[in-house]
């Protein structure tokens, strides 16, 4: 396996079409303007050959205030709260930072880029569920427990009410 790391918007190295899958798992959420996810989207699928999978997270807005509130309560301030639902959008230099550039999206948001670029989607989930919020309790399971709540998680991950649980993944077929 070759890898490479490189800027998400510029993946001039790959000729069009040298891909059968092409993961997208994280850049999408550190480019916080909309000209830079636009590249981003049209760098993966130049690379991605006809009849491929692009595979994309994100991390939901309704979501990451709920979590960074509960992990630390420096966090749990209005103004936050609203920009987040508002914007989506964190820079490293606002004053509540708690991690560094980022885009939080919605799954509407997200389902209106892939209807743009007449993509269709094989699959949408949660992949983390509420387990971020329960670390300390899931680190402390067993591997009987582990599994259990594994099972349960794999049950209902693609359950459209609760999709806007932590980073999601979306698998989508270029036509």
């Amino acid at each position: 396996m070759n890898t490479s790391v490189l800027d998400a918007t510029d993946m001039s190295c790959f000729a069009d079409d040298s891909f059968d899958i092409v993961l997208n798992m994280g850049p999408f959420y550190h480019l916080i303007t909309e000209e830079q996810r636009e590249k981003c989207m049209k760098e993966c699928l130049r690379v991605l050959r006809k009849g491929g999978l692009l595979v994309t997270a994100y991390i939901p807005r309704y979501y990451v205030f709920q979590y960074i509130a509960t992990s630390n309560e420096k966090y749990l301030d209005e103004h936050l709260a609203k920009q987040l639902i508002e914007t989506g959008v964190l820079k490293h230099d606002d004053e509540k930072c708690f991690w560094t550039d980022t885009y939080y999206s919605s799954k509407e948001e997200m389902e209106s880029i892939y209807q743009r670029y007449r993509l269709k989607i094989v699959d949408h989930f949660a992949q983390d569920g509420l387990a971020p919020l329960l670390s300390q309790k899931v680190d402390k399971w067993n591997e009987n427990q582990f599994k259990t709540w594994c099972d349960y998680h794999y049950s209902v991950c693609r359950e459209q009410s609760i999709l806007g649980a932590s980073n999601h993944v979306v698998i989508i077929g270029k036509k």
